[in-house]
């Protein structure tokens, strides 16, 4: 009995096994990721919401940050929604709305250092809006600045966990379907070799 064709005698289980959980992977992180992504983008406006506070109290435009990470939440909705979360993915789409998650965790990181590092006490928005508010005589116990001050860590926190989270997730499928696409074009590039050699390989005999 003449042996079975090689790849249909059960011996490639193994890389079929890996293949199989792969995509089972990359449609786990893709459903975590359209969740995760709408919560990073809630914790980003939140964010920008509480950045905006010189607006509110009549202190001129919110800082530089505010604007970099605005434009990338922008963005970074618009790629991700371009890139059909839900149905064929685009994978060149999603590689930008996965980098903008990116940028937008570093700008996070760096502005909070730089405001709870470098800049004076004072600047805080936190305070900025209690002596805003103590002035207007809306509020006059210490508390009220206590509060003020903790929202402000939650909010910076909540940014830099969702951000952080979804990148890793996010990250994780881009990496899984970068792969996936590598693997389907070097089978076509094989599958187009082989019909080129077997072409030139009719015709010599013909000659």
């Amino acid at each position: 009995m003449p042996p079975r064709p090689e790849g249909t005698d059960g011996s490639d289980w193994s890389y079929r096994e890996v293949i199989e959980d792969r995509y089972k992977r990359m449609a786990v992180n893709m459903s975590a990721t359209l969740l995760l992504h709408q919560v990073q983008s809630l914790a980003v406006i939140l964010k920008l919401a509480w950045s905006a506070i010189p607006l509110y109290i009549a202190e001129g435009s919110p800082n530089h940050f505010f604007w970099a990470v605005l434009v990338l939440l922008v963005a970074g909705n618009l790629f991700f929604y371009m890139g059909k979360p839900r149905g064929r993915c685009v994978l060149p789409y999603m590689k930008v709305a996965v980098t903008c998650v990116l940028m937008t965790l570093a700008l996070t990181f760096i502005g909070i250092w730089k405001m709870y590092m470098l800049d004076p006490k004072t600047s805080l928005l936190s305070r900025r809006l209690f002596k805003y508010l103590k002035d207007q005589g809306r509020v006059s116990s210490t508390k009220a600045l206590d509060t003020l001050t903790t929202v402000e860590g939650v909010v910076d926190a909540a940014v830099l966990a969702a951000c952080g989270i979804c990148f890793f997730v996010f990250n994780n499928w881009v990496r899984d379907a970068m792969e996936v696409v590598k693997e389907r074009d070097a089978r076509n590039k094989a599958a187009i070799d082989g019909a080129a050699a077997a072409k030139a390989a009719g015709l010599k005999k013909r000659h």
